[in-house]
């Protein structure tokens, strides 16, 4: 029998679940297929990348203008503001497909061997038939932004890839180009279109749309280097993108070895007894009693909130809030405000949290007494505009792992 029960299956979900097993409990994760974090542009920020570079300021202002916010909701000790500056100066600046360049914090190789710091001249790859990345537009936008950093030019690339259908050549996605890269042949002859685009020019790396495979990213942006005689890396891509799908497929095998259980199916409901949860109930009819459980359900995509009259927590009926507010105080009007880049409520909603993780109700105390939450869940995380939220995620999922331990009277690192 499992003393942990993770409910959710992204980075979150993962995080608490491989924090409480090395702490030396038995762990079981239950999630219904794929979260949210496999459509995710696949980078990780523990603050918003537009605060990058001042993440002790942000923080010193988020008790005051965010104070539901997980990192200061409360009364939680947040992120160590040294801890932060130390990450800012290993931020990398890297380029996007929208010809945004911006400071991120954790991302993956593929990406961040495109950092444009310290690069001269750097060509942007565009592919014929992947409608969504303009590579002259790129090219000129990092150009602009970069005031006095790397020129930029647009290449065209036209690869003759293994397994692209003719009939679909005009219109491709990302997933389709990265299996054809990643098969065998496909990298090499990446690699040669890059070469003949370059026609011997000396650039300091190429920056492709994020197509360098699905599985093994490194291994196939070596033999394309190894053929195009040049570093490559890939655009920061929103979602959804193949880098998120790596790093949801990247979380689960961290799990797994971890020794937590892996459970695939829907969570039919959550039993309680008095002030504490006893037992999930898988949708097929199978049982799996607990100690602890962690909710890592996300949001409206990952099924965590339902999008109905109000927002709603569907398994165990949480107390939502917006801005501090509870969501069942208002009305639908005020859940939507009439902007188009503003904050919206209905997106910000969630679960609050104590200092521990556990959701409370409008009186700050907790609903149960073994129950946990983290990640896209809780109140205050909108990543639709600022981003960060899966540096959020990782932080709440190993909050939740270590406070699991806890209530089982153990340590956790």
């Amino acid at each position: 029998m499992p003393e942990v029960v993770v409910v959710g299956g992204g980075l979150a979900g993962c995080w608490a679940a491989v924090t409480a097993a090395r702490a030396g409990l038995q762990v079981a994760l239950v999630r219904r297929g794929p979260a949210a974090t496999a459509v995710s542009s696949g980078a990780l920020d523990l603050v918003p990348p537009g605060e990058a570079t001042d993440p002790g300021g942000w923080l010193g202002r988020l008790a005051r203008e965010v104070p539901d916010h997980p990192y200061v909701a409360g009364g939680v000790e947040p992120p160590a503001p040294g801890e932060l500056e130390a990450e800012a100066r290993r931020l990398a600046f890297v380029a996007a497909v929208t010809g945004q360049t911006r400071h991120a914090g954790v991302v993956l190789e593929s990406i961040a061997a495109g950092d444009l710091h310290g690069a001269g001249r750097v060509a942007v790859a565009g592919i014929p038939g992947l409608l969504r990345v303009d590579s002259a537009a790129i090219a000129a936008a990092i150009a602009e932004r970069s005031g006095d950093g790397p020129a930029a030019r647009a290449v065209v690339l036209d690869p003759a890839l293994p397994g692209v259908d003719e009939s679909v050549a005009g219109d491709l996605d990302d997933a389709t180009l990265a299996r054809a890269v990643e098969a065998s042949g496909g990298a090499e002859m990446l690699g040669e279109a890059i070469a003949s685009a370059l026609g011997g020019e000396a650039v300091d790396v190429v920056l492709l749309p994020a197509v360098l495979g699905l599985d093994d990213p490194d291994g196939v942006r070596a033999r394309v280097e190894s053929v195009a005689g040049v570093r490559v890396a890939e655009l920061l891509s929103p979602p959804p993108s193949a880098p998120g799908w790596r790093l949801a497929r990247a979380a689960e095998a961290m799990a797994r070895r971890a020794g937590v259980e892996i459970v695939t199916g829907s969570v039919a409901g959550i039993r309680r007894a008095e002030r504490r949860v006893v037992a999930v109930e898988a949708a097929g009819g199978d049982t799996l009693s607990c100690e602890v459980l962690v909710l890592a359900t996300g949001k409206y995509l990952g099924g965590g909130l339902t999008g109905d009259r109000r927002p709603r927590e569907p398994l165990l009926g949480l107390p939502l809030f917006t801005g501090g507010v509870a969501v069942d105080t208002l009305g639908p009007r005020d859940l939507v405000e009439r902007t188009r880049f503003g904050p919206q409520p209905f997106l910000a909603a969630g679960v609050r949290t104590d200092a521990e993780g556990r959701p409370v109700d409008g009186f700050g105390a907790p609903v149960l007494d073994n129950l946990l939450a983290c990640g896209a869940l809780l109140a205050a995380v909108d990543t639709t505009l600022r981003g960060g939220g899966l540096g959020v995620a990782t932080w709440t999922g190993a909050r939740a792992g270590r406070a699991a331990a806890r209530l089982r009277g153990v340590a956790a690192a």
